[in-house]
Formats: C-alpha cells, sequence, structure tokens
C-alpha cells in the first residue's frame, strides 16, 4: 500500500502550524519585504517573482502588500502565491534554528517502516520539505526527507476538498487509487479521497476539530500510526 499524508493535525499538531508557523511568518515578513522595490516587477529577484503573482493592487505599495497578506492569513485563505512566500521566510526560521518541527512520535515511526509515503498539504512543497528536513526529536534536529517518496500541494495537483486532486495525485504517483491510503484530520478532505476511489483514514488528535460522529461512521478513524 501507498501512504498519502496530510502535516496539520495527522503527522504534527494543529497547533504548531496555528501558534508558531503562521505567528512567526506575521511578525517575520514585514522585515524580508523590506528591500523590495514598489511597484513589484516580476523581474527584480527571486523574491519579488514570487509577490509578483499578487494582485496588482497588492503589488503597489509595502502597506498595499500587508494588508493583502494579512487578509490571506486572518481569513485561512489557501493561495498558492502566499504558500510560497511563507515557505521562504519559514526557510530562514529554519535555518536559523527558531523553528523545529515536533512531528508525531507515532508518525516517526510509521515512516522508518514504511517506504512508499507521500505527503500532500496545501503548504508548498518548499515548505513540506523544510519542516520535514528540521524535525525535532529528543532535543535533536533529524531530517526525515529520505523516509519520503514524494510531495504534493495545491499547485501541483489541486485543493484538498476536490475529487480532482486526488485522481491527479493517483496518476502522478502511477498506481491504482484503491491501494493508496490517504490519512488525514479534515473529514472533507477525507471524503475527497473517498469519492477518487482513495482508501482513508480519519485522523484524531488532541486540539483537532471535532468531527461529528454520523459524519466519522462511513469511515476508519485512528488516532496513532501504531496499527498501520
Amino acid at each position: 500500500m501507498v501512504a498519502l499524508l496530510d502535516i496539520e493535525g495527522t503527522v504534527c499538531s494543529i497547533s504548531f502550524v496555528k501558534d508558531t508557523l503562521y505567528p512567526y511568518f506575521l511578525e517575520a515578513y514585514p522585515s524580508t519585504i523590506s528591500k523590495i522595490h514598489f511597484p513589484i516587477s516580476a523581474d527584480k529577484d527571486e523574491l519579488s517573482a514570487i509577490l509578483s503573482g499578487f494582485p496588482e493592487l497588492a503589488k503597489q505599495s509595502k502597506d498595499a502588500l500587508q494588508d493583502h497578506i494579512n487578509y490571506l492569513v486572518s481569513n485561512d485563505i489557501k493561495d498558492p502565491v502566499l504558500k510560497s512566500f511563507q515557505g521562504k521566510v519559514w526557510k530562514l526560521g529554519y535555518e536559523k534554528g527558531d523553528l523545529k518541527a515536533p512531528i508525531y512520535s507515532d508518525a516517526i515511526e510509521f515512516l522508518e517502516r514504511n517506504e512508499d509515503t507521500y505527503i500532500y498539504s496545501s503548504g508548498s512543497v518548499a515548505a513540506q520539505k523544510l519542516l520535514f528536513s528540521h524535525v525535532e526529536v529528543d532535543g535533536q534536529l533529524v531530517d526525515l526527507t529520505s523516509k519520503l517518496a514524494g510531495y504534493f500541494d495545491i499547485t501541483t495537483s489541486g485543493y484538498k476538498q476536490e475529487p480532482q486532486s486526488y485522481e491527479n495525485i493517483t496518476k502522478a504517483i502511477g498506481v491504482a487509487a484503491e491501494t493508496i491510503v490517504f490519512y488525514s484530520d479534515n473529514i472533507n478532505e477525507i471524503k475527497a479521497a473517498h469519492t477518487a476511489g482513495l482508501k482513508t483514514r480519519l485522523v484524531v488528535r488532541p486540539g483537532n476539530e471535532p468531527v461529528p460522529e454520523s459524519e466519522k461512521k462511513p469511515f476508519k478513524v485512528i488516532s496513532t500510526f501504531a496499527n498501520e
């Protein structure tokens, strides 16, 4: 079987994303854009090339850009340009040692015994690789990227609550849909994957959004990877 894993609420706590990664980004990104020339032009540098994907009004001034970014973050909008920019800011945080990913121990053990494991997250592939290459285990940094066969995000495959996205991933991996098991804490993602023919596991962890019993009923529910 091939494993396809969500990140937030599945292999690491929701609190790491909401209480650590997002606040770090909001605090750090203003200094990151301080040297950007406005209006933003894609041919200036790598960062400008990323930010040039935002709407024209947001590219006219630093204030307009910050207003747009803050709006996207506060409303949890899965914008591909924002995700790429967040990845750049988090990269600096990981490199400085400000950020370390607290992956659940049972998830680490799962990765170590399963070769065909892929990640599918709304966060960019670059951000996914950063997270798994900066995992904190017993006070030490561990790189788990060698344990993963590949990565998918909303730019490579589509949005996570759409069945077509899972069909795209199935084609990319090159296996039958029924040989893939998708793990997520999000019931709407589970439903989309199920519609696309994948096997599913609804992951229940401390701090995750509660799922009504009536919606859980059609799916297998787990609270650990220990028996997977």
